[in-house]
């Protein structure tokens, strides 16, 4: 007696057909008419610290909230004739200094700084002149910071659905990301933007992280 087994394998097409793997299968995308415009620069002057007439000694303790540049401004234009002596003695973003000078009357005089986001300028001055040993103080600051817009299409030229991680980089920093999901043949219009605390000229680019296969 003769027994013949006869083993029939179907794969994709069936006999004669194509076979597909699955997991050769991955999405293709990239990001194509990358578009970033100049920014817009939002320059800024206010006064954080107003402690207006100060007798005798006065004290401040002030933390910036933007990088910039910071003035302690000692102000004696209310006075027409009198001088007043003054001596400070402050810390600017962790560097201490004293110093003494005359403001004479109807004049101002200013100590400037030059300070980063998030550093400390405090200190203490004393004031002796004139009827009243007095003098105006406040602290004032020049900011500046910019609204960067862009705009990219995302397209997929793989064989197979999938999602982007798509990060906006400054100086080869990553400060913005979004995830999107990109059908198989599809080309997809985005935009974005992000403001930057300062005005300064930076290197910017657009690139995707990671995709992966929904």
């Amino acid at each position: 007696m003769i027994i013949v087994i006869v083993v029939v394998a179907i794969l994709g097409g069936g006999i004669g057909g194509t076979v597909v793997y699955q997991a050769a299968q991955q999405p293709n995308i990239q990001a194509t008419s990358i578009n970033i415009p100049q920014a817009i620069t939002n320059p800024q002057y206010s006064i954080p610290v107003n402690d207006h007439i100060v007798a005798n000694s006065g004290t401040f303790d002030y933390t910036t909230t933007l990088p910039g540049t910071y003035v302690l401004t000692f102000d004696n234009s209310f006075s027409t004739f009198s001088s007043k002596s003054v001596s400070v003695s402050y810390t600017a973003a962790g560097i201490s200094a004293t110093k003494s000078f005359v403001v004479s009357g109807g004049n101002t005089e200013e100590l400037s700084f030059t300070l980063s986001n998030g550093d400390r300028l405090y200190g203490s001055f004393s004031v002796s002149g004139g009827s009243g040993n007095d003098i105006a103080f406040y602290i004032t600051a020049q900011t500046c910071t910019q609204t960067v817009s862009f705009s990219f299409y995302l397209v997929n030229s793989g064989s197979a659905n999938g999602y982007a991680t798509v990060h906006f980089q400054s100086d080869g920093t990553s400060i913005w990301s979004n995830r999107y999901y990109v059908g198989q043949g599809q080309q997809l219009p985005e935009n974005g933007s992000v403001v930057l605390s300062d005005c300064s000229a930076h290197t910017y680019n657009i690139l995707i992280s990671q995709t992966q296969k929904t």
